[in-house]
């Protein structure tokens, strides 16, 4: 009885932010037990019963019921002990409880209401830390006709027809090439396609085939070897500094050599600067929340990746498919942070939501109804709480008895 009331103490502390009831006493009680039992942390215990409406006045009723019941149980266990009705516990079982109890206190001294408490889980910041997932680019794919070529890659040309012929040459530091009988062309900073028409018109000089209204001989321009190139990440990475990648590498590359994003860091506004200008703003939600890859920029000579401290987080807990803390920007609402924890579970509560938000002096609460879910803009640090629907029901008659097919 006594842990229980401990229990109960602790549950008084952990709740500042409820609504109306929807357990009951014994229910409560229950639910905290299972939750021990199971291992739960205090911060879980303290948030799940947030979302199932419990009242901080319902829990001074729980905890002084069973403060009373631990009054009187002592009496009587004092009472069986002196007639040696009752033996003491054994050692384990006294370091069993001592632990249970130690778990408890512990636990209480970390309680937090729903908006602080543990470092927050960020919705994305571990997928450049996964080994699986190495974004690595395919080198054996077919040469993109938009890759532009640079100094160290290798180009293939292949003479085919009335005239047969075949070069294999690296671009110079210079971004040239050298064809025999020809000279030198410049190739650097063409993309594949421009290359292949700026070689097909020098060739025609020494294979007369390739030119004219019917040319004979066919000229087919691909890529060997390619080059590598120098990247530079910076900001809020694992290991910000210089790395060597493929000249086909993109920003999530770069990201995961670079060991991905800290826990402050940016998924939504990545920058991506080239000779000082910055060319392109990276929204890796739009690429994990809708597939989107052309938001992952391919990378050239000398690009700068900066990942900047994140802006707004908001958090959603309760009945949502994806419970987490997202990052958020300024102009989205709270149905898009749904949205982002993928919907609704079966047993949502759907009809309106509440919100703790960090005013910069006090905590505000607000309840949002449904339909206005798309207009309620979100700032950082709120908690969205999204409650189960109620454990009953409203159109239930039960038959018992002498029936064929007793039931609901």
């Amino acid at each position: 009885m006594k842990r229980i009331s401990l229990i109960a103490a602790v549950l008084l502390c952990s709740l500042s932010f409820v609504a109306n009831a929807q357990m009951t006493d014994d229910q409560v009680v229950n639910y905290v037990k299972t939750a021990v039992s199971a291992g739960k942390s205090q911060n879980q215990i303290g948030r799940e019963l947030l979302l199932r409406g419990v009242t901080q006045a319902q829990l001074e009723r729980v905890k002084a019921k069973y403060e009373a019941e631990q009054a009187a149980s002592s009496t009587v266990t004092d009472q069986a002990l002196t007639h040696g009705e009752i033996e003491r516990e054994s050692r384990s079982e006294a370091v069993a409880n001592g632990n249970i109890e130690d778990a408890i206190n512990n636990a209480a001294a970390k309680v937090a209401d729903p908006t602080s408490g543990q470092e927050p889980q960020i919705y994305g910041h571990d997928i450049f830390r996964d080994q699986a997932l190495t974004f690595e680019p395919n080198e054996n794919a077919a040469t993109p006709q938009d890759y532009r070529l640079g100094p160290g890659d290798e180009v293939v040309i292949d003479i085919w027809g009335y005239s047969e012929g075949s070069y294999t040459q690296t671009i110079t530091p210079e971004g040239r090439i050298f064809i025999s009988q020809i000279g030198p062309i410049q190739l650097g900073g063409l993309t594949i396609a421009a290359a292949s028409e700026k070689i097909r018109k020098a060739l025609v000089s020494k294979y007369a085939g390739i030119g004219g209204s019917d040319p004979n001989t066919s000229v087919s321009v691909t890529l060997g070897r390619i080059r590598t190139i120098l990247v530079n990440v910076m900001g809020e990475v694992g290991a910000a500094g210089t790395y060597r990648l493929s000249s086909f590498s993109s920003v999530f590359h770069a990201l995961y050599r670079a060991g991905g994003v800290t826990a402050h860091g940016s998924l939504r506004a990545v920058k991506v600067v080239r000779g000082g200008m910055q060319i392109a703003t990276v929204d890796i939600y739009e690429y994990l929340m809708a597939g989107k890859t052309d938001t992952n920029v391919s990378l050239q000579e000398g690009d700068v990746i900066i990942v900047p401290p994140y802006v707004n987080l908001a958090t959603v807990s309760g009945n949502v498919k994806r419970p987490m803390t997202y990052e958020i920007l300024g102009n989205e609402t709270l149905e898009t942070l749904i949205n982002y924890a993928g919907g609704f579970t079966s047993d949502s509560y759907r009809d309106d939501f509440r919100v703790i938000r960090q005013s910069g002096r006090e905590r505000q609460v607000f309840t949002v109804k449904a339909e206005d879910a798309r207009d309620f803009l979100l700032e950082d640090g709120d908690f969205v709480s999204v409650g189960a629907s109620l454990d009953r029901f409203s159109n239930k008659v039960e038959v018992r008895g002498y029936v064929f097919r007793p039931g609901m």
